[in-house]
């Protein structure tokens, strides 16, 4: 059927009835969405504590809205971003109990898992650059690894409604 693109006015033929735009005004936008935003410096978290050994206010407010849109303009899913979660929450609860070097063989498979989900081009350059950058601050100590895990958290909570 014959119908005019809504972008360009051209004619062109819909293969289903619920197309609205040709081909190349399709994939022109297409590309579009597809473009990623980096990760950039002031929203990886050089500390968790500050100098008397208190969670800093930037693990709860403000820098995890800023990742959450921006995972959520890459491309991650809730899914995805709640799968990490997962492995970051069991290697808290591990290290909790029994200490950070039983955690950390679960922090490295978290990285290995991020780069063969990237390398499927399931998950954002973005999110993995984050994960790998706090996993490292992470394997410091259980204390650390708690506090990654309560940055990771308020980025679950901010993340938009998909």
């Amino acid at each position: 059927m014959q119908k005019k693109c809504e972008i360009c006015g051209k004619m062109f033929e819909a293969k289903q009835e619920y197309f609205k735009t040709c081909f190349e005004c399709h994939s022109k936008e297409q590309s579009k969405s597809k473009e990623k935003t980096s990760l950039t410096q002031d929203l990886l978290l050089k500390i968790y504590f500050d100098e008397k050994g208190n969670l800093l206010k930037d693990i709860f407010i403000g820098v995890p809205v800023k990742i959450a849109e921006l995972f959520n303009k890459n491309g991650l899913k809730i899914k995805q971003l709640r799968d990490f979660y997962s492995i970051i929450s069991g290697a808290r609860t591990k290290a909790l109990l029994k200490g950070i070097e039983i955690a950390r063989p679960l922090l490295w498979q978290c990285v290995s898992k991020l780069e063969y989900q990237l390398k499927r081009e399931i998950i954002p350059q973005s999110f993995v650059d984050f994960m790998k950058y706090h996993v490292e601050l992470a394997q410091k100590d259980e204390k650390s690894l708690d506090a990654f895990y309560q940055h990771l958290d308020s980025i679950v909570c901010y993340f938009p409604k998909q």
